[in-house]
């Protein structure tokens, strides 16, 4: 102010000596004394909100929520309560437990830790599928978060060490499997998206059972979290949510549809709004998504356990809002009708975990599968999960 009064001084002065440029000098103090109107109404709303407490309480979510970000970062590296870590830091090695995660529509899920000999890893008995879609796989380490997507858009987050654990090689029905999350009035669980990467990955990524593709920055997680909501992703009413990927720039996704269709998509092509990214039959639908290394294999499997395989870097990345997708079952196949049931991009040393109609649950090497051309099931083959080939026990925290 004391520079301001300066001024005023100054332009008295020159008012006087120049009449004729009183007018001009009238407006640079008018101007002046705007801004200073303008700053005094900010300060007074700061101060309003510190001594009512909402900034306060904007200031306490935001250091929960980088206080969450910190322990999934601690997770993620297997960094130990107290333990002082300089960066860059060698990622550490932590005994843990590899952790199988079966899921159905209902909210309900088996939780198996597995050894690395593990062949048949048990049967789900009675109604395996019900009116629903077949259940879902996931492996993740026993420290792991995962976040819970329900169709309504809502998403809850759970430590999966807090979910109960079956018999491994058992037989158990749905009634005893865990309810982390139990759906609400029209809600079902759409995916379980493991979450610990969180603080290290620049985009959620959505994608529709049509096909639509939606991403959000990291950035955003404060408020979605906060919310428990990032929305359905898709466009139709008739449209569900299928899957939600933590990604980074230039990454990849595919997804692959039932009646045999795949397409690849750059992330940092991706809009922040919704988008129909391909043009699907009333009857098809997406059954797998995922980010895929450029090494990777693309393995789809029928429901008669025939294997299909492309390498990922041979799929077409669409940039096309419209695109057809690259068709993987002819349509002779098609007429006779040869669906896809499931898909993985796989690696060498991955194992794949497959459940067939009888609800068995069995553990195959990636290899194996893609030598043979089939799978042998007790039954038509329901959905398949992948284990990468360093998720065993003593991983490696990268």
């Amino acid at each position: 102010m004391t520079s301001f009064n300066k001024k005023i001084d100054e332009w008295m002065k020159e008012a006087e000596a120049r009449p004729a440029s009183a007018v001009a000098i009238v407006k640079l103090v008018a101007n002046r004394l705007r801004e200073l109107t303008e700053r005094n109404e900010e300060l007074l709303s700061e101060n309003i909100a510190l001594e009512n407490g909402t900034r306060v309480e904007e200031y306490q979510k935001r250091i929960a929520h980088l206080e969450y970000q910190l322990e999934l970062l601690k997770r993620r590296f297997g960094v130990d309560e107290g333990t002082l870590v300089e960066f860059p830091a060698t990622p550490a090695v932590e005994a843990s437990t590899l952790s199988l995660l079966i899921y159905n529509a209902r909210g309900r899920v088996f939780r198996l830790d597995l050894d690395e000999d593990a062949k048949e890893i048990g049967q789900i008995v009675g109604d395996v599928v019900g009116n629903d879609e077949p259940p879902r796989i996931l492996a993740v380490p026993a420290n792991e978060e995962i976040c819970l997507l329900f169709t309504s858009g809502r998403i809850e987050t759970h430590s999966v060490s807090n979910i109960p654990t079956v018999e491994l090689g058992g037989k158990w029905d749905w009634s005893q499997a865990a309810l982390p999350d139990e759906p609400r009035a029209g809600e079902l669980l759409a995916c379980v998206a493991p979450f610990s990467h969180l603080p290290l990955s620049d985009f959620f990524l959505q994608i529709s059972r049509r096909g639509c593709a939606k991403k959000n920055m990291t950035s955003l997680a404060q408020s979605i979290l906060g919310n428990h909501y990032i929305g359905k992703g898709a466009l139709q009413k008739s449209d569900q949510p299928f899957d939600l990927m933590l990604c980074h720039k230039q990454d990849t996704a595919i997804f692959v549809t039932y009646e045999g269709k795949v397409i690849a998509l750059d992330v940092d092509d991706l809009s922040y709004a919704i988008e129909e990214r391909i043009k699907l039959s009333t009857t098809d639908y997406v059954i797998a998504s995922f980010i895929a290394p450029v090494d990777a294999t693309l393995l789809c499997v029928t429901q008669t356990g025939k294997v299909i395989q492309r390498e990922s870097k041979s799929i077409d990345t669409s940039k096309s809002s419209t695109a057809k997708g690259q068709v993987l079952i002819p349509p002779s196949r098609l007429e006779q009708g040869v669906r896809f049931m499931g898909a993985a991009a796989v690696q060498d040393g991955d194992r794949v975990v497959v459940l067939d109609a009888t609800g068995r649950l069995n553990l195959l090497e990636a290899e194996s599968m893609t030598g043979a051309g089939s799978i042998e099931a007790g039954g038509l083959i329901l959905s398949i999960g992948r284990i990468p080939a360093d998720s065993w026990m003593n991983l490696v925290k990268v």
